[in-house]
């Protein structure tokens, strides 16, 4: 130090500190090392100052390794007093209120350099820095002997915690994520954003119901947010609860009454509930809406084919029961209905044959339309 080598007295007390446990319990040699650091990154100061190719990164870093050093040697010096207060010694902090006035003019720098390596998108380092400065708020060496704060830090809660959880989803902390998402929360203007994050990185933690939570959140104040929607529909539908999911996709089709696609998921969904008479409804909101949808007029023709199945295996009444011809033939226009569904799916889109060929083979035979089933069979 007396030599002005800071950079090889950093080290000698970085080493010393770390490989010998007297060291690590003598709150002066951390002061020292502060002393360096100050020293060193002054140094660079003069250099961005004077504009003689500063090492910017380097400055940041040991401003960085100060803030660390200066809490250490705190923690430390405090340990050491509640020793001595322990055996009945008075004990007085010396160090204390150095240890703040030493940190307290890199406090804007702290933040300048998350805000630098979220720009560079190295948002390990961002996060260092972002979470530093939050954490740091309330530090005790921040706070003067009448118990008021000596810092100047602007009214930033909000912001930071944003950037400090944009910071830890991009680099995979889900912890850091989860420490900052519910002040994140408080920003209206990158809401939806959070609630993705949150969902998202619920998921990565495997706390489903939080994920749930954060995704019910977001449909409900933003339903044309895709994610929202897509991820509550598939995870429902994946746990069999086909209710909710059609209750999502319900209301999109009330906010949206012209988007085919919408209906043709309540369809879908209808369908999964055994609800076919109203898969039906919705399915023709879609043909209503666009005439040649193929799709649509297949699953028409596979509900009514589903209903036909299923009246077929009910059926057993004898002949001479006067309601066996009646059964039988609402059974054939099961098939009927299937089969011109299916006739319009092939019209519209004759190429895609897994939409109606399998539906046009079991229909024609049922109704014993022979020619027409044989003509089929150039689709083999």
């Amino acid at each position: 130090m007396k030599e002005k080598n800071f950079a090889q007295a950093r080290q000698v007390l970085t080493d010393a500190i770390r490989q010998h446990s007297e060291a690590s319990a003598d709150a002066q040699l951390y002061r020292y090392k502060m002393e360096a650091l100050n020293e060193l990154i002054s140094v660079e100061n003069r250099k961005i100052y004077l504009n003689t190719k500063p090492d910017t990164v380097s400055f940041f870093n040991y401003m960085y390794e100060l803030y660390v050093t200066g809490l250490q040697c705190d923690s430390v010096e405090q340990k050491a007093l509640a020793e001595k207060q322990a055996e009945g010694k008075k004990a007085v902090p010396k160090l204390r209120t150095g240890i703040g006035q030493s940190l307290l003019p890199y406090r804007k720098n702290l933040l300048n350099a998350g805000k630098y390596y979220y720009s560079k998108k190295s948002y390990a380092d961002a996060f260092r820095f972002f979470d530093m400065y939050v954490q740091t708020k309330s530090a005790d060496v921040f706070i003067d002997t009448k118990g008021n704060s000596i810092l100047a830090d602007p009214d930033d809660m909000v912001d930071v915690s944003v950037l400090s959880a944009l910071s830890a989803y991009g680099s995979s902390n889900y912890s850091g994520v989860m420490t900052y998402l519910p002040e994140s929360l408080k920003d209206e203007s990158v809401l939806p954003q959070m609630l993705e994050i949150g969902a998202k990185t619920s998921a990565e933690l495997a706390d489903t119901i939080q994920m749930v939570r954060y995704l019910e959140q977001g449909f409900e104040a933003y339903p044309d947010v895709e994610y929202f929607f897509v991820t509550l529909v598939k995870y429902y539908n994946d746990h069999g609860d086909y209710a909710h999911s059609l209750e999502k996709v319900q209301r999109m089709t009330t906010l949206h009454p012209q988007r085919r696609d919408y209906w043709y998921m309540e369809g879908t969904e209808l369908v999964l509930l055994d609800r076919h008479d109203e898969a039906i409804q919705a399915f023709q909101q879609c043909i209503d809406i666009k005439a040649d949808d193929a799709e649509a007029w297949a699953s028409i023709g596979s509900v009514h084919l589903y209903q036909a199945h299923v009246a077929y295996e009910n059926f057993d009444l004898p002949k001479s029961n006067p309601a066996y011809n009646k059964q039988k033939n609402a059974i054939t226009q099961l098939y009927r209905q299937a089969c011109t569904a299916f006739e319009q799916s092939r019209k519209f889109d004759e190429n895609n044959t897994s939409l109606w060929l399998e539906g046009l083979r079991e229909v024609y035979f049922k109704l014993n339309r022979g020619k027409a089933l044989r003509a089929l069979e150039r689709y083999q």
